[in-house]
């Protein structure tokens, strides 16, 4: 394909919107990439870099001035300027909106956006926010007027970036998104004249993809099919990632409130057997909700113990000597071998008594379940937390209310602990205060840690590409291989 400067990239699910700002899915954010551009964005080294904005500088605590390039255009024609900034901002971190917009909570310390000139911002904050420019790296500029002009609805089914990708069709039923080079983005051309991200939701079908030469960059790569597609010609690229897997419990539910049962599944759990059985030894053990290449993880603090016999004196203890029925809520196809970890998950507990029933379901009506809050016992998702911060989990996932944290779990003293970790530039402080807050995390146990991803992905030999631990695919980065 690469002859005809065509990419095809697969993944395991579609896009859920075109809307930058309502979704919270890797899958839907790499393609949305291509289109839209942040102020900054992480480098291959996870170094902040400016993008849209030529340089910042922090003026107070709580004012942060932005220098914004001169020459960008929307793909429609709008400059990019101020006023484009001013609107992204504003419209993201507007707190009426929540509901609406996944990532609101780490865009929530925005307060307003000043404009300077047409070509410089100032960024105001509610409070000292120690995470803002990572948090703008995630956060894309769109246009103001077009907005306006064609409305919400029309917006989310039609993008117009300043990005390397013009949009060209979505192809909803087949989860097809198609897309040509941006003949005057303002960093040159990409190698890829004409982009498809198509949906493949079994590994299988992209191993099979890649070796007929129907796809060029398969994501969530079977480990297993490594040596296979590596024989074939074809390469196979990875990194460890900011993504964790984890089980979310619903800490309301009659049996799961039960913190020894909580426990008890977690001690049940052989996270190195799924590590090295289901992901051929492609992922690492976690001691908390966390990877520990991010600030505030306590190093010297050992994953959960997988100890049966503990776990079933747990379970009776917790007044089930008999064992519990449980369902699991599973993605079919969104997560690296996501059905064949969870189905082992659930003979590993049949050890301990715990009798999982494993509900698997396509993506859409999965993800409209978490953004529903409708988990009415456990679920298993992945986190990626972009901000190498802690703050990104605590204050999003175990605060409540919150979009993202499906199940309502609220616990006063780690909220606490958080917020004001949240508040302050006390690097010190911070981890001492996240430290104290993942301990209580092991004890209360809302969620279930299982592994930090090792991220892989096929590529066909046609095309070098170097994978990125943020779990993000800028196709730029991708370069024809002669």
């Amino acid at each position: 394909m690469a002859k005809d400067n065509v990419l095809v990239i697969a993944q395991g699910t579609d896009a859920s919107t075109l809307d930058p700002y309502a979704h919270s899915e890797v899958t839907t954010g790499n393609i949305l990439l291509q289109i839209y551009e942040p102020l900054l964005r992480r480098n291959v080294a996870m170094e902040l870099e400016p993008w849209l904005a030529e340089s910042w500088e922090v003026v107070t605590d709580t004012c942060v001035e932005f220098k914004l390039r001169r020459g960008v255009a929307f793909h429609h024609g709008e400059p990019f300027d101020a006023n484009a900034v001013k609107f992204s901002l504003e419209r993201m971190s507007d707190p009426n909106r929540e509901p609406k917009f996944p990532p609101y909570g780490r865009f929530s310390s925005i307060d307003h956006v000043d404009i300077i000139d047409l070509y410089t911002v100032r960024v105001h904050t509610r409070r000292i926010d120690p995470n803002l420019l990572a948090a703008l790296t995630g956060l894309q500029i769109i246009p103001p007027q077009y907005f306006a002009e064609i409305g919400e609805q029309s917006f989310a089914a039609k993008p117009s970036g300043t990005g390397p990708y013009r949009f060209v069709e979505w192809q909803r039923e087949q989860g097809i998104v198609k897309m040509t080079a941006n003949e005057q983005y303002w960093r040159g051309v990409c190698d890829a004249r004409e982009l498809t991200f198509v949906a493949v939701p079994e590994g299988a079908d992209r191993i099979r993809g890649l070796l007929d030469g129907t796809i060029d960059l398969a994501a969530n790569f079977p480990p297993s099919e490594r040596r296979k597609v590596e024989a074939a010609g074809c390469s196979v690229v990875g990194t460890p990632s900011i993504g964790v897997m984890y089980i979310g419990i619903n800490t309301h539910h009659e049996i799961l409130k039960n913190q020894k049962v909580r426990q008890a599944i977690a001690h049940g759990i052989n996270a190195r057997e799924l590590i090295d059985e289901e992901l051929d030894g492609a992922g690492y053990l976690l001691s908390g909700p966390i990877y520990p290449q991010a600030f505030g993880v306590d190093p010297d603090l050992p994953p959960i113990a997988y100890d049966v016999e503990k776990a079933k004196q747990l379970l009776v203890e917790a007044g089930y000597p008999d064992g519990v029925d449980i369902k699991l809520e599973v993605p079919d196809g969104r997560f690296t071998q996501d059905k064949e970890v969870c189905l082992r998950v659930a003979k590993q507990l049949e050890k301990i008594g715990v009798r999982l029933n494993v509900d698997i379901q396509p993506w859409g009506p999965y993800i409209a379940r978490f953004r529903n809050h409708e988990y009415d016992q456990m679920y298993y998702v992945g986190w990626g937390n972009t901000m190498f911060d802690p703050d990104d989990i605590y204050r999003n996932a175990y605060i409540s209310p919150n979009p993202w944290n499906p199940t309502d779990y609220h616990h006063e003293e780690m909220a606490q602990l958080t917020m004001e970790a949240s508040g302050i530039l006390d690097q010190e402080r911070r981890r001492e205060l996240y430290e104290k807050a993942c301990l209580i995390f092991r004890e209360e146990l809302p969620w279930i840690p299982l592994f930090q991803c090792h991220d892989m992905y096929g590529l066909s030999a046609e095309w070098r590409w170097q994978a990125r631990m943020d779990e993000t695919i800028y196709v730029c980065d991708v370069k024809k291989a002669n």
